[in-house]
């Protein structure tokens, strides 16, 4: 049976995603540009004709779960498939699923070539310039307020157990110009939360010659018109030495969540060396006392992985202890896995899994607790939360608070995008509260 072409079909697309906020943006990109395009976007993956995935390899556990949806497709749909799979493990695709069309990250803006069968230049690295092509029109949203906005790709660090360097590439930043006129089209649309995300927020600009820091561009988004939130992503702690009172400035600012994820990974700094983290325990220490002393409502969220390569007992007790002294709200907790084309993965003494799920057990058992006692720290708090999540039962809603907490309020009749004023009467495991008070 002669397998018809993908223009002979119904146009109907899923569109499937994995992985961090700049895969979000980009799913959202995508599925705008299809929509365009004639394209029909449908919720069910049995009634679509095309599949496009977007792959993260990150974690082993995530790209297991993709490798095994991909593989679970029927060979009679049309696949594409693009993120981060085909840049690390393209001879996996082309064994497994040798009918699937493949789609680099730098080359996403070509979706519509791809798919009427027009040549696609398979770049694995491109200039900002052409990836961020893909952000010039408006998108099709996860969450209608929340806009996801991609200022870099790349970064400066050298990790050891990371295979985003070696996917990502080195620093590339989008222009200002370019970001501020995506975040206009967003905020006109309705959005009132927006993300800045990057591999390392901290870095953008570094590229730049003369440089041009992060606090700069936060500027220039909080002087944009409309009421809004800015949540900054991931930002290696390392950087906020060059730009540590500006970033609190706008940290400070009204449009600003007090919210930064830093993340530190180990508490050992013979570990933190094997990693070739570029700060020390001490560095991180000292850097998140100074930031609560600027900034006493900020929330410090944080990685640590556990059963690095060499990790001993000692080093795995320093990291404990590293989290009961700074005692961060947000710990995302990972086990060290092997990584395709990492120095990591080359290391000896790797760590025993029943001693990793041993560890992570107890480490998540110290988090919980810790997250627990901060949160309750906000009970009888009052101030603006952004209603940005519908919740997990009726008449529920979950929303923001200037510090980027989440506010559970029940038996309210509120809307996305709602500004309203609460009054923390409680906290969950890792959540709050709240009641309203009145509108804002």
């Amino acid at each position: 049976m002669t397998t018809k072409s993908i223009e002979e079909r119904t146009k109907s697309i899923y569109v499937l995603n994995y992985g961090c906020s700049a895969n979000r943006a980009i799913a959202e990109a995508l599925m705008g540009t299809l929509d365009r395009h004639g394209y029909v976007l449908t919720n069910s993956i049995e009634d679509a004709k095309v599949i496009i995935i977007n792959t993260c390899v990150v974690k082993q556990n995530t790209e297991h779960r993709v490798k095994n949806q991909l593989l679970s497709l029927s060979n009679t749909k049309d696949i594409v498939i693009t993120g981060c799979l085909p840049v690390v493990m393209r001879d996996w695709i082309s064994q497994e699923i040798p009918h699937a069309k493949v789609l680099f990250p730098d080359s996403a803006n070509q979706i519509i070539d791809l798919l009427e069968n027009r040549p696609v230049q398979e770049t694995k690295i491109a200039p900002p310039h052409i990836w961020s092509q893909l952000y010039s029109e408006d998108r099709c949203r996860f969450n209608p307020i929340i806009t996801t906005v991609e200022i870099s790709r790349g970064c400066l660090g050298s990790c050891t157990f990371c295979i985003v360097r070696n996917i990502k590439g080195k620093i590339r930043s989008r222009s200002p110009d370019s970001i501020l006129n995506e975040i206009r089209t967003a905020l006109e649309k309705g959005s009132k939360e927006i993300w800045i995300t990057s591999q390392d927020t901290g870095a953008y600009g570094w590229d730049f010659s003369p440089k041009v820091y992060l606090p700069l561009l936060l500027d220039s988004i909080t002087h944009l018109e409309g009421e809004f939130f800015v949540r900054l992503g991931m930002m290696t702690p390392s950087t906020i030495k060059r730009f540590f009172s500006p970033l609190t400035q706008q940290l400070r600012h009204s449009k600003v969540f007090s919210f930064l994820h830093l993340p530190i990974q180990s508490g050992s700094d013979s570990i933190l060396q094997l990693m070739r983290r570029k700060e020390d325990r001490d560095y991180f220490i000292d850097l998140v006392d100074r930031l609560r002393q600027e900034l006493t409502e900020i929330t410090i969220a944080t990685d640590i992985m556990v059963g690095f390569p060499g990790e001993s007992q000692k080093d795995y007790t320093q990291t404990k202890r590293l989290l009961q002294e700074v005692k961060p709200t947000i710990v995302n907790l990972s086990r060290y896995t092997d990584r395709r084309g990492t120095l990591a993965s080359q290391m000896a003494d790797k760590i025993p899994t029943k001693i990793k799920s041993s560890r992570s057990k107890e480490l998540a058992k110290l988090i919980r607790g810790i997250s627990q006692k901060e949160l309750k720290k906000w009970i009888g708090w009052e101030g603006t939360v952004l209603i940005d999540e519908l919740g997990k039962h009726p008449n529920q809603f979950v929303g923001r608070n200037t510090s980027y907490l989440p506010v559970v309020i029940e038996k309210e009749q509120l809307i996305l995008g709602q500004f309203i004023k609460v009054h923390i009467v409680d906290a969950g495991p890792t959540y709050l509260v709240g009641e309203k008070r009145e509108n804002i």
